[in-house]
């Protein structure tokens, strides 16, 4: 089961969408690169992305009942992460297929 919030889905369906179109691209010898590659641009889409959709200021609304003030900021994550650290993990996961691929 995926859990998201906001459009914290669109970490996964990029990398998705670019991995499979470079699969269905390169030659069958070279398909460790489309994973690097894809991972690379997914990460930079999440990142980029994700600190741009998080960071807008919230809204404050005030309860009428109790007076008490609550604060509405957005939330894009998918599996409880923010986006923006998805990008991290995505070119950490990148990084460490490139050392094992040169290695």
């Amino acid at each position: 089961m995926i859990v998201w919030s906001g459009r914290g889905y669109l970490s996964t369906l990029v990398l998705a969408v670019i991995v499979f179109g470079l699969t269905s691209i390169l030659p069958k010898e070279q398909s460790d690169y489309a994973y690097i590659i894809g991972l690379l641009l997914a990460g930079v889409f999440s990142w980029f992305m994700g600190k741009k959709w998080n960071t807008p200021e919230g809204k404050t609304l005030v309860d009428k009942e109790t007076g008490q003030e609550v604060i509405l900021k957005p939330n894009h994550s998918l599996f409880w992460i923010k986006m923006e650290y998805w990008g991290i993990i995505f070119g950490a996961i990148s990084l460490i297929m490139i050392v094992r691929l040169f290695i």
